[in-house]
């Protein structure tokens, strides 16, 4: 480490991150009036972005007794994400019943850690729901929680670096015969592409279509002459799932790892987030797997 880098460690932590924060609101039944929080985001004065929405939604079918809650609130944080990501500053009502709520100030040590803390605050529905005779209930990892921490790790990891292998925007734009579409392909290296995807949930068809979302984007990327190679990280599931889920999603697993590799599309998997920093870094560095 030179001595710029240095003094830039020492202070990053002692300045933190400063901005301003919002809440993401869904209403389920305009009917009754009643307001669920969806999800919290954080616009640093920097004006970087970081959001944490719902991503799992059983109490909701507790709650309303329906499984057509929780598909409307999935699509509701889809949205969210879309609108969001594409215009950060932007606020009020996004489509019916689905508001972006400005709430103020906000400072932490850095982004991961404001969007978690607001997030366990004002989420409730969120809040992993503890299991009769488990130690410790699952809790699924989004994409985007992920993407956060995994980023984090990458910005000691690359240093001056950071900045020429995670791109400001995750997605790339591509035309072809089929129209325009955007790929989410948050790492880069010299002639490849990578992008990251979460397995880390109890529903195996979610699994399923989170695994081919995934695979699917860098397909399209080396199809259209993006790159020369790419990669493919993957979220696991941690601890909390029954054996009969458990059994299901490892079965899952064994048939799109083969499929993957029938490809030659690099794969890369685990469930601490750490160690998944750590085989994103060497990938971008040109480290051998």
């Amino acid at each position: 480490m030179n001595g710029l880098e240095e003094l830039f460690a020492k202070a990053a932590p002692k300045a933190g991150i400063q901005g301003n924060w919002f809440t993401a609101r869904w209403q389920p039944d305009m009917a009754t009036g009643e307001v669920l929080n969806i999800g919290v985001g954080f616009v640093s004065s920097e004006g970087e972005l970081s959001l944490r929405l719902l991503n799992e939604f059983s109490r909701l079918e507790c709650l309303f007794d329906s499984s057509n809650a929780a598909f409307h609130a999935e699509l509701a944080c889809q949205v969210v994400d879309e609108c969001m990501r594409s215009n950060p500053q932007r606020r009020g009502n996004i489509l019916a019943g689905v508001t972006i709520e400005e709430r103020g100030f906000a400072q932490g040590a850095d982004n991961e850690s404001i969007v978690d803390r607001l997030y366990a605050d004002v989420v409730t529905l969120g809040r992993p729901k503890a299991t009769k005779g488990k130690k410790k209930p699952f809790v699924p990892v989004s994409r985007d929680v992920a993407y956060d921490k995994v980023k984090k790790r990458l910005k000691l990891a690359l240093k001056m670096d950071y900045g020429k292998h995670v791109p400001e925007d995750p997605f790339k734009e591509v035309s072809d015969i089929y129209g325009n579409e955007k790929l989410y392909l948050p790492f880069q290296r010299d002639n490849g592409v990578a992008t990251l995807t979460s397995a880390a949930y109890a529903d195996p068809w979610r699994v399923k279509s989170q695994l081919f979302e995934g695979f699917r984007a860098v397909e399209t990327a080396l199809k259209n002459k993006i790159s020369e190679n790419a990669a493919l990280f993957v979220v696991m599931p941690g601890e909390g799932l029954t054996k009969e889920t458990f059994q299901s999603l490892e079965k899952e697993f064994e048939e799109f790892y083969a499929f993957v590799q029938r490809h030659e599309i690099q794969m890369e998997s685990h469930e601490d987030l750490d160690e998944l920093g750590v085989s994103v870094s060497d990938w971008c560095l040109g480290k051998a797997a």
